[in-house]
C-alpha cells in the first residue's frame, strides 16, 4: 500500500540534540493536519505522489474520517482516470506553472498563497485554454512527466501521452556490426512506418519504440495538421530536454543523445514514411520526451 494518510511530524520537547529547545516557532501556532499522499500541490510532491515517495508536507488535508480506501479521493486515483481536455491530434504539450491569483485585502493569510496550477501548452508555445490541478495529474495514468525546468516564462515540464494503440504496432530490431536496425509497422505489419538507426548504443527502451510507431500510425490517414513544414517545422532543441540535439535534412531527422545516467551516447537517424509536417515533429519530439520522463 502506497503512503496515502500522511501524519503530521511529531512534537519532541527534547529537540534533536536531546537537550531541549531553545527558540520559538510560529508553527506551534497552527495546526499540523493529516496530509492526503493522492493530493499534491507543487511539482515535487507530484513526482512523490506518482512514484510512491509521499512524505507529510506539500499535500492538501486528508478529507476522510474512515480508511483510505472507502474515500471517493481513493477511488478516484486507483481508476486510472485519462486526462480531459487534451487537444486532439498531438502527443505531446508544455505544461506551466502558473500561481494562482492573489485574494485582494488578504496577505498572510490568503489561501491562495504558495498555490499553483498547470495550464497546458502546445509543444510550440500556444496556449490551449485548459487549466489543469496537481491531483488530477497525480490520478492521471496516461501520461508520463519529464523534469521540471525553469525559462524566461517561469516553471514548466512536458507531458507527454501514452498512446492507447501502442499493443497493435510492430517493431522489429536487428543489430548489426555498426548499428542497430529498428523497423516500425502498422498493426500485424502491414505498413511501414519509419526505419530507425541508432549508431553506438541504443538511448531507448523498446517500449519507447512502440509507442513511436503508435504516434507515427495516426499520421498516415490524418490530413496534414497546419503549421509548418519541411525542415523548418522541426526545432533543433527542445527546452529541459539538454540530453538531445535534432537536425532535420533530406527527409531524414537525426536524433543525438549525449550520454545521460539512463543511456550512453546515441546518434539515432529515422526516416518516417509519412508527411513531414509539425505532425511528424510532435510525433518525433514525443519520443524524446518519453525518454527523458521519469
Amino acid at each position: 500500500m502506497l503512503p496515502l494518510r500522511l501524519d503530521p511530524p511529531r512534537y519532541g520537547p527534547a529537540g534533536p540534540d536531546g537537550k531541549g529547545w531553545n527558540r520559538l516557532s510560529l508553527n506551534a501556532h497552527f495546526d499540523s493536519p493529516h496530509h492526503c499522499g493522492l493530493l499534491p500541490t507543487s511539482f515535487a510532491t507530484l513526482f512523490e505522489a506518482r512514484t510512491g515517495r509521499q512524505r507529510w508536507g506539500g499535500y492538501e488535508r486528508c478529507v476522510s474520517s474512515g480508511p483510505c480506501t472507502s474515500c471517493t479521493v481513493y477511488r478516484t486515483s486507483r481508476a486510472g482516470p485519462h486526462l480531459s481536455g487534451w487537444p486532439s491530434g498531438t502527443p505531446l504539450l508544455l505544461g506551466r506553472v502558473r500561481d494562482w491569483p492573489r485574494t485582494p485585502g488578504l496577505e498572510f493569510a490568503d489561501p491562495a498563497a504558495g498555490r499553483s496550477s498547470v495550464h497546458l501548452h502546445t509543444w510550440q508555445g500556444a496556449e490551449t485554454g485548459v487549466r489543469v490541478e496537481w491531483p488530477v495529474l497525480a490520478a492521471a495514468a496516461d501520461l508520463a512527466l519529464t523534469w521540471q525546468f525553469r525559462d524566461e516564462d517561469g516553471e514548466a515540464f512536458w507531458l507527454v501521452r501514452l498512446n492507447p494503440a501502442v499493443a497493435e504496432v510492430t517493431v522489429r530490431s536487428k543489430a548489426y556490426e555498426q548499428h542497430t536496425r529498428h523497423v516500425l509497422y502498422t498493426g500485424g505489419g502491414r505498413r511501414r512506418l519509419a526505419l530507425v538507426k541508432c549508431h553506438g548504443t541504443c538511448a531507448h527502451e523498446d517500449w519507447h519504440l512502440r509507442h513511436l510507431a503508435a504516434d507515427l500510425s495516426d499520421l498516415v490517414d490524418a490530413a496534414p495538421g497546419g503549421g509548418l513544414t519541411g525542415a523548418s517545422a522541426f526545432p533543433e532543441l527542445l527546452p529541459g530536454l539538454r540530453s538531445f540535439a535534432l537536425c532535420h535534412a533530406d527527409g531524414t531527422t537525426t536524433i543525438r543523445h549525449a550520454a545521460s545516467r539512463d543511456f550512453g551516447a546515441s546518434t539515432m537517424t529515422v526516416d518516417a514514411y509519412v508527411p513531414t509536417s509539425s505532425d511528424l515533429a510532435a510525433a518525433l519530439l514525443a519520443h524524446l520526451a518519453r525518454v527523458a520522463a521519469w
